[in-house]
């Protein structure tokens, strides 16, 4: 494993055929000094668990989530400071993979009590390394749930539904606001250090993830599509643009729930903010306008001035156009 990589990722691969598969690959991801073999092994137990899923209890079915769950968030907070940033990715994304096959079987309890432990990361209570890896953990829950970037399970469409609309409903803003929280609480060192802090990759990882969040199929958009398309005379000859104006991709509607996070909070004005002050800063550095935290502010800040809909009080347009100048 430590001398051959390329023998090691092979028999990782026949590894998903054997018994005990699920505890060798766990094994392997623990103690293997080859980056590739441990992304290999992170793979492999996802598989390993699909594959032996149709074969287990109800019970053993739970236990290997909540398992692998705990496991996949324990091993990239213990490996926070690695510089193998895939390898983190892929377990992240497993673990994220993993939350969502057993969400609609896990109580509320149990919900919250693993996602407190995510939120501990992400508003930097364990340090600016492991506040980065559970940033980065949050952003693989949200693409997980999300259709338009979640994986195959080979389960039914309203599996991935009902996923999606309890996440939507009763998750989604409460991370958006973590997010916002993890970014506040590195401002003062991003605008005083430079670009290589360990703040600014943390600041990056939070724009980034509330723009995929923002980015999410609301469940208030895809319901004023619909009633418009239901509305519209299809004999009319303005059918076509209406609908085209009505599914563009740009359009953010939240909800009004989201006023106070995203309107009242003074969130805009607090990243239009450090957006002006860093760029001013930077402006003798062509290159800081492509870096990682420049191009994230630069898309929240655009989606952040397609809001529309009910976030914004009911007739107030002067209101809304406020926030695009």
């Amino acid at each position: 494993m430590h001398i051959n990589p390329s023998v090691a990722e092979a028999t990782i691969l026949s590894l998903r055929q054997s018994p005990q598969a699920y505890q060798t690959c766990q094994f392997i991801l623990e103690n293997s000094q080859d980056a590739n073999a441990r992304f290999q092994a992170a793979a492999a137990i996802r598989d390993v668990a699909i594959k032996e899923w149709g074969f287990l209890s109800a019970n053993d079915k739970i236990r290997l989530i909540r398992h692998s769950l705990i496991f996949c968030l324990c091993y990239v907070m213990q490996h926070s400071r690695s510089t193998d940033g895939y390898v983190q990715a892929k377990v992240s994304a497993v673990g994220a993979q993993f939350l969502k096959r057993g969400w609609l079987d896990f109580t509320v309890t149990e919900k919250e009590a693993f996602l407190s432990e995510v939120k501990q990361a992400v508003v930097g209570v364990h340090g600016v390394h492991a506040q980065f890896i559970g940033i980065n953990f949050l952003d693989s829950i949200v693409s997980e749930f999300s259709p338009s970037t979640s994986s195959p399970m080979g389960l039914p469409r309203e599996f991935h539904e009902k996923c999606r609309t309890s996440l939507e409903l009763n998750y989604l803003k409460i991370f958006h606001c973590w997010a916002q929280e993890a970014a506040l609480s590195v401002t003062n060192i991003v605008l005083e250090c430079d670009t290589s802090a360990s703040e600014v990759k943390v600041c990056s990882a939070a724009l980034h993830l509330m723009f995929n969040i923002l980015n999410w199929d609301f469940r208030c958009k895809r319901n004023t599509v619909k009633s418009a398309k239901n509305r519209i005379d299809v004999f009319s000859s303005g059918v076509g643009r209406e609908t085209q104006l009505l599914n563009k991709s740009d359009c953010v509607l939240p909800g009004p729930t989201w006023r106070d996070s995203l309107i009242s909070s003074g969130h805009i004005s607090w990243l239009l903010g450090l957006y002006g002050i860093l760029r001013q800063k930077f402006l003798g550095d062509g290159y800081w306008l492509d870096s990682p935290l420049a191009v994230s502010a630069r898309k929240l800040i655009i989606q952040l001035c397609s809001l529309t809909g009910t976030i914004f009080p009911s007739g107030n347009i002067p209101y809304a156009l406020s926030f695009c100048h």
